[in-house]
């Protein structure tokens, strides 16, 4: 069955109450254990709100396997910012729309793809602020003697690094980064190499590796962290870390937060704020963050 005729009849069966959907077909025929390649169609329905459908169907339409993914928008739109499944994004930005109930979808297809809006910083800072949480986790397993952990940490921080290139250079990560950033000349491409195939020690890797990252992390945190200074200059009253921890665009690096605000103070490029006299208890005052 031609994707347009799938479209015809799959068009008049998604529920009313859907945003729309779109359908990716797949072209190769090979059984390959993937859950894209493994059927012929792969359908995305996208729901408003709560979802009454099962997340996941599997069916055959005209004798053709089909996989229907059922996601709510606010599902879809995280998967978008922070490349958590790459089923969604293959079938979002290759797939065909086939329902779109007041061109919602190919709104937010284009805006996605032209970094619209607040998208591109928003990218940045979650990606920068998982680069840093890694960084300093490998400094902290080569301080105690942990080689292997350190490795496994700082691989993960060159591929949050990895995101940072791409998203610099208006392309989108993917899952798999390090394949995107082949035949791109980036320092963290050649850092990768560095830390597989070089003749020094693991250790002495590391350590290569971990200056590299201090340096990148010292020249681009400014850049990367203009989502969160914008957000301190939102308002004139200064923000406590709870406050800042529980903001919408920020709640979903909540955990790393904390520690890029710190690097933030050192940097003097946010200051600590004396708590008003009135809100000091027995407990002690709170820290509050602003910029000047």
């Amino acid at each position: 069955m031609e994707l347009t005729n799938f479209s015809f009849y799959y068009r008049n069966s998604v529920d009313e109450d859907a945003v729309g959907a779109i359908a990716y077909r797949n072209s190769g025929n090979t059984f390959t254990g993937s859950m894209i390649h493994d059927f012929d169609l792969n359908i995305v329905v996208i729901y408003e709100s709560e979802i009454d459908e099962p997340s996941i169907q599997h069916t055959i339409v005209s004798g053709e396997r089909c996989q229907v993914l059922n996601v709510g928008i606010d599902k879809l739109q995280e998967a978008l910012m922070y490349c958590k499944d790459s089923l969604l994004l293959k079938c979002f930005l290759n797939g065909e729309i086939i329902n779109d109930n007041n061109g919602r979808l190919a709104v937010l297809r284009r805006d996605f793809l032209r970094f619209a809006g607040s998208l591109r910083e928003q990218q940045l800072f979650v990606a920068f602020a998982h680069f840093l949480r890694k960084y300093v986790d490998a400094k902290a397993h080569m301080k105690n003697g942990r080689v292997m952990d350190a490795n496994q940490s700082i691989i993960g921080g060159l591929q949050h690094w990895a995101e940072i290139e791409l998203i610099e250079r208006g392309i989108h990560p993917d899952v798999a980064v390090f394949e995107q950033i082949i035949g791109l000349n980036t320092p963290v491409r050649k850092l990768y190499e560095q830390l597989t195939v070089s003749t020094e020690t693991l250790g002495q890797r590391i350590e290569l590796v971990l200056l590299a990252c201090e340096f990148s992390m010292t020249s681009k945190i400014a850049e990367c962290s203009v989502l969160l200074l914008r957000i301190l200059r939102g308002r004139r009253m200064p923000w406590t870390i709870q406050e800042l921890m529980q903001h919408p665009e920020l709640e979903p690096v909540s955990s790393e937060l904390p520690l890029v605000l710190r690097k933030l103070v050192y940097r003097k490029l946010v200051k600590e704020v004396p708590a008003w006299k009135e809100t000091v208890s027995y407990r002690g005052e709170h820290i509050r963050y602003s910029i000047d």
